[in-house]
């Protein structure tokens, strides 16, 4: 999953016609929050280039183009094509001003062999993908996007099509990646990759069920109490130091911070209306370039974290997360 954003330097001559044509993207008809989407059909996937010892499988869908160096199974490719291309769908049908492609064709997805050619191409030392957002590219582990991690990875226990949804949700919102605060982009994320079930169809009338299920799982070996960090802490990470927890912390820690900032982000898709028009309000200003320290003291004001802290813990308890907050809230 994505752990760190380089900042994207925008010209300002060109910002406006950006917006305006992300605006096109977003389907402002939408006004209720989707039920379930499912792709109509499975989408197309072509083989531009046949690899060899010297160059990669190079196939291309409708928005994006993989380059990968080993031949992939008509399976992946037929499951890579549709959940790739569910996702720009997916996040045009939420009534929030989220979707933004990278401009300048299909976008990039890189496939390495193994974890030392996927750090040296850029790529997080620990991490099962990263989306560049200096490449606008995906950079994702054959040894952890075809297959599950092994035991005691610091790798969430289930990467495969999930870890491409959540990677795809980066890219798709490339245009603020660096203006948006990594627990937001992270959990927004996540919170796509709880509701994907399979093969591109996502279930947001199940989230509460999806969410629960994601968190426990990563989290397994705690049994019935899962500790996070508090909500102040989780805001308060920056990019860097996101990286160096991932980096430098334990297995066991690798999905924490991931775990608390799904969890604020439902609470702000999902915590009422003030909340979610908080949230639009904010996603426009990002949009408009104003401040974003500003914006997210006005998202979720300093003095009402630790509240929100408690009523997460509450809502979740009857719904099947004991939760245990390692920043206790006043």
């Amino acid at each position: 999953m994505q752990l760190f954003s380089e900042r994207q330097s925008l010209i300002s001559g060109i910002l406006f016609l950006t917006i305006t044509i992300v605006a096109a993207q977003e389907s402002p008809a939408v006004k209720r929050w989707p039920t379930i989407y499912k792709p109509k059909t499975k989408a197309k996937i072509v083989t531009l280039q046949r690899g060899d010892e010297t160059r990669p499988y190079i196939y291309h869908t409708r928005h994006f183009e993989l380059r990968s160096p080993i031949a992939l199974s008509r399976r992946h490719l037929e499951k890579f094509a549709t959940v790739a291309e569910s996702v720009p769908e997916v996040i045009s049908r939420i009534p929030l001003p989220l979707l933004g492609m990278p401009p300048g064709g299909r976008a990039k997805v890189l496939i390495f062999p193994d974890e030392d050619s996927f750090i040296k191409a850029g790529g997080v030392q620990g991490a099962a993908g990263y989306y560049s957002g200096k490449k606008a590219a995906i950079m994702l582990r054959a040894d952890t996007f075809l297959h599950p991690p092994t035991a005691g990875s610091r790798l969430p226990p289930k990467a495969d099509y999930d870890l491409l949804v959540h990677e795809f949700v980066h890219l798709c919102m490339h245009r603020n990646l660096g203006y948006l605060p990594t627990w937001f982009s992270e959990g927004v994320a996540e919170y796509f990759a709880a509701a994907h079930t399979d093969f591109g169809v996502y279930r947001f009338d199940h989230i509460l069920q999806s969410i629960r299920n994601r968190v426990k799982q990563a989290l397994a070996h705690e049994n019935n109490l899962l500790t996070l960090p508090g909500v102040v802490e989780t805001m308060a990470l920056t990019p860097k130091t996101w990286q160096n927890r991932i980096v430098h912390g334990k297995a066991v820690d690798s999905y924490r911070m991931y775990g608390s900032s799904l969890l604020i982000v439902h609470a702000l898709f999902h915590g009422g209306t003030n909340r979610r028009d908080a949230t639009r309000t904010f996603l426009q200003n990002i949009n408009a370039r104003k401040p974003a320290a500003n914006q997210v003291e006005l998202l979720i004001p300093t003095k009402e974290r630790n509240q929100l802290q408690k009523r997460i813990t509450t809502y979740w308890r009857p719904r099947g997360l004991r939760l245990k907050f390692s920043t206790a809230s006043d």
